[in-house]
């Protein structure tokens, strides 16, 4: 998996609900990066044949406001 850059970083952050200062974002790119790499390694055998699930929010959950 290619490294995400900082600018996708940010994107993601801000989806999350996240603003992540220009001070921060080096040190967050690069925890992410190694979050997702060790991820990657994790090998879950029969994982490949399971169906993917959307998964959405309670219809009763609030939603904070932007």
């Amino acid at each position: 998996m290619a490294d995400l850059t900082e600018e996708e970083v940010r994107t993601l952050g801000k989806a999350a609900g996240l603003d992540i200062a220009d001070k921060d974002l080096a040190e967050v790119s690069y925890s992410l990066n190694a979050l997702l790499e060790a991820l990657d390694e994790i090998e879950v055998p029969g994982l490949e044949d399971v169906e993917p699930l959307s998964v959405r929010p309670p219809k009763d959950l609030s939603l904070p406001a932007n």
